[in-house]
């Protein structure tokens, strides 16, 4: 048995098949990946890792079965579940994981689910694997888990491989029915164990106090309806500051304009350097730091990206446009652009030349391409409520806070373009002539 010391959670104990598990390298490379990617270099403290995030995911799905009442195996394919939901994240989590996934056509939802059903190795072919080492497969084999039902239930009800929202769904499909549709939407749902943890988690190490929650009010008024998850009418208060605490994070931490630039030099970097850098599914299992030192040797232009990340001497958002700002063919180029790396690239080198910069010091980031397509509204954040009389109904015919939500945007800018702190009043003004005009 394993007594883990949390700092969100406090002391809890792991044993068995999740003891079992932390001695793997797919857990332990999470040790090496921050939760937040490069946000430390805009919140100090934000230095925590996917490995410290997953454990409490297992912790907080073991809570969640409690108050469910899910029987003893019900309850640790859950918790085996969370623990295992991140293992497919590659070097700075999300940040890159658009390149990677045009590179090499998986998400890390798709590694994920190799790694757990034995098709993928974290391990590259330069490293020496222990000889006497165990897959995860046969880890839950033995302990009676089959690993393709652990994998769906950490795809989730949208088991298809469809992109998963910012704000994850409530719906299951007609092939996720009854238990294992619970069990899938604890894992990831509209009130599940990942989101909790890592609102706590994020709002605590980023020092953002918005990510606070009354989880345990909230969880013990969990209740299952129809294989979905249902709240007691009591909780509603919980679960209103849940749903605004998740669109003020967003808003405040994920989509921090600082975080966005800082996403987006590093994305840039290896954009530009993959010529130099091993293929996509090698740099899947890298860690943070082998990333660093695998673009300060690549090129000039990585280098000198990476220590603008040391000594964070960082590009500057020069423009900054609301939809509303944009007519109709600026926004057919723009989503162009956003749907086309070649083609924003071709563009933002065209403004680096006109200003006197060399390729990849003009920058354009479109936070959402649902900010310049439509209204961007929350994926879904209805949720089934039991009310004191026993009838079940939507959370909407209880609070307006669901409906608000769904018309809140999460990026008040659709687009942001970036450059050297030297070069800002020039690259607007030709943003304005090129892209504007």
């Amino acid at each position: 048995m394993k007594i883990i010391n949390d700092t969100i959670h406090g002391q809890f104990n792991i044993s068995g098949v999740r003891e079992e598990l932390l001695k793997t390298p797919e857990m332990n490379k999470l040790s090496h990946i921050k939760q937040l990617g490069l946000a430390h270099l805009v919140f100090p403290g934000a230095h925590h890792t996917r490995f410290e995030h997953s454990l409490g995911v297992s912790h907080v799905a073991g809570m969640m079965a409690n108050s469910l009442n899910l029987d003893e195996h019900e309850k640790l394919t859950v918790q085996v579940a969370g623990m295992l939901h991140d293992v497919g994240h590659g070097p700075y989590s999300h940040t890159l994981e658009h390149i990677l996934h045009e590179q090499g056509g998986l998400d890390h939802m798709s590694v994920t689910e190799g790694i757990i059903i034995g098709e993928y190795d974290v391990l590259r072919s330069d490293e020496i694997p222990n000889d006497d080492r165990i897959m995860i497969p046969e880890i839950l084999e033995s302990y009676d888990l089959v690993p393709n039902e652990i994998a769906n239930f950490i795809r989730g009800p949208d088991a298809g491989g469809t992109e998963r929202s910012l704000l994850s769904w409530t719906e299951g499909k007609e092939d996720f029915v009854g238990i294992d549709n619970t069990l899938s939407h604890l894992v990831h749902g509209p009130v599940d164990c990942d989101q909790i943890d890592y609102l706590l988690r994020d709002s605590h190490f980023t020092g953002v106090k918005h990510g606070i929650i009354d989880h345990n009010r909230l969880i013990s008024s969990m209740d299952s309806k129809g294989g979905d998850i249902a709240i007691n009418e009591g909780g509603i208060s919980s679960l209103e500051g849940m749903l605004v605490a998740r669109g003020l994070m967003y808003s405040s931490v994920y989509f921090h304009r600082v975080t966005r630039v800082t996403e987006v030099m590093l994305s840039s970097a290896v954009e530009r350097s993959l010529d130099s850098l091993p293929d996509s599914l090698d740099m899947q299992r890298y860690v943070d730091s082998e990333v660093w030192g695998a673009l300060n040797s690549a090129n000039d232009y990585s280098r000198d990206i990476v220590k603008r990340f040391k000594y964070r001497q960082l590009m500057k958002v020069c423009v900054s446009l609301r939809r509303q700002e944009l007519l109709d063919y600026q926004v057919t180029r723009l989503i162009e652009m956003s749907q086309n790396s070649s083609v924003r690239r071709s563009f933002e080198d065209e403004i680096a030349s006109r200003a006197g910069l060399l390729p990849g010091y003009v920058l354009i980031d479109m936070p959402s391409v649902k900010l310049l397509l439509s209204e961007p509204r929350m994926a879904q954040v209805d949720i089934k409520i039991i009310g004191d009389d026993g009838k079940i109904r939507w959370l909407r015919e209880h609070t307006p806070i669901a409906e608000a939500l769904r018309s809140r945007q999460v990026s008040q800018s659709a687009v942001y373009v970036m450059t050297v702190p030297s070069h800002r009043e020039i690259v607007s003004k030709l943003i304005k002539s090129y892209l504007l005009d």
